[in-house]
């Protein structure tokens, strides 16, 4: 301390004794000098408080339209529905756009699938609780006669933006030649076809999750009704 002290007085003696156009510049240095602190100091709390902004979830206001849909092979042949005839109508109301690789989305319900070959008449019925998960929202691994028809117009640019809709069908996986996206299993069981109906006059849950940072952005329930 007593060193810094002397280092100190010599420095302000110095600057007394210097000529009367050498302190302004010093001056003016030192000016400069504390400018460049501030503003890097400023710079790096931009940046900082930037990051923690990317690191938030994203918000939004996903409303359940309507849920349409109903079993196939039980109960009267009249009231049957097949797969594609079960639907799920989600609107995309407000808050951030979504981006349809990093969102997934599970049901949950009571309904049905198929386990085995269907084509060759080998497969067989499985009913129970139900679940549904989508990988993503992209038309990679769905079926392109369903999803990507039904939601031509939010797959456009890879996101899905306020005033756009969703529809979820519950033929949206491809065939079995090409990897699915939609994963369905029944009463833990996911050997299945991946397509599902849901029982009408049931309750579904539905939960639409940030894959990136497991957060679930929004959760809607709806009962499910006899599609026409």
């Amino acid at each position: 301390m007593k060193a810094w002290g002397n280092i100190r007085q010599k420095f302000l003696k110095s600057l007394r004794s210097a000529p009367e156009g050498f302190s302004p510049i010093v001056g003016s240095l030192l000016l400069l000098l504390i400018t460049f602190i501030l503003a890097g100091a400023i710079i790096s709390s931009l940046n900082l408080s930037g990051s923690r902004t990317n690191l938030q979830p994203p918000i939004a206001d996903i409303e359940l339209k309507s849920c349409e849909g109903g079993l196939y092979g039980t109960g009267p042949t009249s009231k049957w529905v097949t797969f594609k005839e079960n639907q799920i109508v989600l609107m995309h109301d407000g808050g951030d756009s979504l981006s349809l690789d990093s969102i997934s989305i599970k049901i949950f319900g009571y309904g049905n699938s198929f386990q085995g070959n269907i084509s060759n008449g080998t497969g067989k019925r499985a009913e129970g609780n139900l679940e549904v998960l989508y990988l993503d929202l992209s038309s990679k691994g769905k079926n392109s006669t369903c999803y990507a028809v039904n939601n031509n117009a939010t797959l456009a640019d890879g996101s899905w933006d306020v005033g756009e809709r969703l529809v979820l069908c519950g033929q949206d996986s491809p065939k079995k030649s090409i990897k699915s996206s939609v994963i369905v299993s029944v009463n833990g069981n996911d050997n299945t076809s991946d397509n599902y109906g849901f029982k009408a006059g049931t309750e579904i849950t539905l939960k639409i999750i940030d894959n990136r940072g497991r957060n679930v952005i929004a959760e809607r329930k709806a009962t499910v009704r006899l599609a026409d």
